[in-house]
């Protein structure tokens, strides 16, 4: 449960710091799985590189290597969706409902620029109690101010107006006004509103950034579309909560929400059931 303090923290501020947010799991078997990813898929990221068709989300290419899909390389990428230590904080920012929309391992080079501009993720659609979509981003070294460090503005999330795309870009990325640099030990994490203006800096350290990314947001946004979840997903998913999680069976919210291409587990047919929509 939040504490008042923090709830006004992640109100006012938009972000909120869990500290050994990966302890659960522990810190070297994370990152030897994110080792194991990056092994198998940097060779075809750098052809991408060589030859300019690199494409995707969070900056990939040249100064970010981005894996998306994580769940699919190891089944420990779909138990830390579920951490104990963040999951209830989800439910109390997001919702109920909560389902995970992505789950992604980012890799920002040493010595390269900054791989992405002052942004928010969508215009300032709000609801009035719950966040639409929060991120969760684990730190798997400690995050320091020289190495691309996540940025974003305090409380910014309460702006109508996007950041400006012509001033504070480039080599006065970082004079925006109110930047805070997110710096924390190994093994913490951000949760954070994506209304938040934010940015990834450029990496002068010698060592490269290493983050995992988790995206929430309520059961009702449709996560699979006309795509069937992979069959792993759903023999992951063998209780009611972790199908809510993974967007196809929801315990809090409507029936007509759930997936109809996948056979209800037992005790959700009698959840559905007693439903009246």
């Amino acid at each position: 449960m939040l504490t008042p303090e923090q709830r006004d923290q992640i109100d006012e501020q938009g972000f909120l710091i869990v500290e050994n947010a990966l302890e659960p799991f522990g810190l070297d078997r994370v990152r030897t799985a994110y080792e194991a990813i990056q092994s198998q898929t940097e060779p075809a990221w750098a052809e991408s590189v060589r030859n300019s068709t690199y494409k995707g989300g969070y900056g990939n290419g040249p100064d970010a290597h981005t894996m998306g899909d994580i769940h699919q390389y190891d089944s420990l990428f779909l138990d830390i969706a579920e951490n104990p230590l963040v999951l209830p904080i989800l439910k109390e920012v997001v919702g109920p409902d909560v389902q995970t929309m992505e789950m992604v391992a980012h890799c920002h080079h040493s010595g390269t620029n900054a791989h992405t501009g002052w942004h928010r993720d969508w215009p300032a659609w709000r609801h009035p109690q719950f966040m639409l979509k929060a991120k969760v981003f684990y730190f798997l070294d400690d995050q320091t101010p020289d190495m691309g460090c996540f940025s974003l503005v305090p409380g910014s999330h309460m702006r109508d107006a996007h950041p400006s795309r012509t001033e504070y870009v480039g080599e006065t990325l970082e004079q925006m006004p109110g930047l805070k640099k997110i710096v924390g030990k190994a093994g913490s994490a951000i949760i954070w509103n994506v209304l938040c203006w934010h940015s990834g800096l450029a990496n002068t350290s010698p060592r490269d950034r290493r983050i995992l990314i988790y995206g929430y947001m309520p059961f009702w946004i449709k996560k699979w579309g006309s795509t069937p979840p992979p069959q792993h997903i759903v023999d992951w998913a063998d209780t009611p909560h972790r199908r809510q999680l993974m967007g196809i069976h929801a315990v809090e919210g409507r029936a007509a929400w759930d997936r109809k291409d996948v056979p209800y587990l037992p005790e959700h047919a009698e959840i559905a059931t007693a439903k009246k929509f």
